[in-house]
């Protein structure tokens, strides 16, 4: 069975077994994923890449002992948003930076996807911590109820009101908003 075909369970046995390659797959596999959930978390590109090493770092050494509670996709997304928290906490006196302000010259779609881009940044912002994490994992990263369930550590009507009411406040927040 080659690297693409195996599921991330088997990676982890093989990285567990001493297979680097394995690690690498699984970082190739699921770093983009974790950097999208960080950049709406952190509202921040430089420190989304930042945590993303800072999680793989950390799954080096935690892997390795990992015993399969979960899915390693959802071991995986509770240390990134453990990281997260953690980049929160330190920088909470710091304003939150926005995309940068010198476009290209002649780039006019660029901008206006930026400009989309820190729409739904402030409007994801504007949602309970719960919230966000469901349009997360249910919009952005297409989880299924049970999956996102599973990463959240909660059931799945927990999270299908969750969503429901965070469509809600969207929808109220974006009649509000400009566009």
């Amino acid at each position: 069975m080659t690297a693409e075909e195996d599921s991330d369970v088997e990676l982890v046995q093989r990285f567990q077994r001493g297979d680097r390659d394995a690690f690498d797959e699984l970082v190739r596999r699921h770093q983009d994923r974790l950097y999208r959930m960080a950049a709406v978390w952190l509202h921040h590109d430089q420190q989304a890449a930042d945590v993303v090493q800072e999680v793989f770092l950390r799954s080096i050494r935690g892997l390795a002992a990992f015993r399969f509670r979960a899915a390693p996709f959802t071991w995986l997304y509770r240390t990134t948003r453990n990281v997260c928290h953690e980049y929160n906490r330190r920088r909470r006196t710091e304003p939150l930076e926005s995309e940068p302000d010198d476009p290209s010259p002649g780039v006019e779609q660029q901008v206006a996807q930026a400009d989309a881009a820190r729409t739904v940044r402030s409007l994801l912002a504007g949602l309970p911590e719960r919230q966000r994490e469901v349009v997360l994992l249910r919009i952005f990263e297409d989880l299924s109820v049970r999956e996102t369930a599973r990463a959240m550590g909660c059931r799945e009507g927990t999270v299908k009101a969750l969503l429901h009411k965070a469509k809600a406040r969207l929808r109220l927040d974006l009649e509000g908003e400009v566009i």
